[in-house]
């Protein structure tokens, strides 16, 4: 099943912090998704490291932590315990095997997951479900309809081509998110697009060097310059 291939991926952490400008960025820009709101009980899925709700945890009562990889929670609970966070809980597995009731959360945070999961309705279908009236979700997808995914779709091709990335991403066109929230009766509230990848040209550069390119190209969410070249969507959904 795909996600036995996603937790060998990610158990992988140099892999993650190959692209560190990217969840600096990130972690930037759920900050400016969510500004000054205040929410009570949050959950970050996958978390990854946790840097990118954990640096945002003045946002948040109460935090969970779910990830697939050991390693990644490991990195998480040593981040939280170096910076005495202690509002946090995490768990290791998959987010349909936790207890988690309906309507739980005030925010849920979820990035990089849509190319992984077997079933991309489903998964949104349940985070849907897990947030309450009023409250929000912040996910990413990389749309698979612009151009841009699609010259990147070419460049891997030609790897998985050389033996190299064998690892096939999903195909979630931005139509699918947005339809999919729609008829779960919530509100675009905001988004911010911009290119993660550097296809190819990606070792010209350090990771201070690519943040300051990205930023520059594609400034803030309040400012969101050139957003139509860029084929990553970082939304913010409110539940009626």
């Amino acid at each position: 099943m795909k996600k036995e291939e996603v937790k060998i991926f990610f158990e992988k952490t140099e892999i993650y912090f190959h692209f560190d400008y990217n969840i600096k960025l990130r972690t930037e820009i759920v900050a400016e998704l969510i500004g000054d709101n205040h929410y009570n009980n949050a959950l970050d899925m996958p978390c990854g490291n946790g840097m990118i709700s954990l640096k945002n945890i003045k946002n948040f009562n109460q935090i969970t932590l779910v990830d697939f990889s050991e390693n990644m929670i490991a990195l998480a609970k040593g981040y939280a315990a170096q910076e005495k966070i202690n509002n946090v809980s995490f768990f290791c597995g998959d987010i349909f095997d936790t207890n988690f009731n309906d309507e739980a959360f005030d925010i849920i945070i979820s990035l990089g997951i849509l190319a992984h999961v077997d079933d991309v309705d489903k998964f949104l279908t349940f985070i849907q479900s897990k947030v309450k009236k009023g409250g929000v979700i912040v996910i990413q997808n990389t749309n698979s309809s612009h151009f841009y995914s699609k010259l990147i779709r070419l460049y891997l091709g030609v790897r998985q081509l050389m033996g190299k990335d064998k690892y096939k991403l999903n195909k979630v066109p931005a139509s699918q998110v947005e339809n999919s929230f729609k008829k779960a009766g919530f509100t675009l509230q905001k988004t911010f697009r911009y290119n993660q990848s550097f296809i190819g040209f990606s070792k010209l550069f350090s990771n201070d060097k690519k943040y300051e390119l990205t930023r520059k190209w594609f400034g803030n969410v309040a400012h969101n310059k050139n957003a139509s070249l860029g084929s990553d969507y970082l939304y913010l959904f409110k539940k009626d």
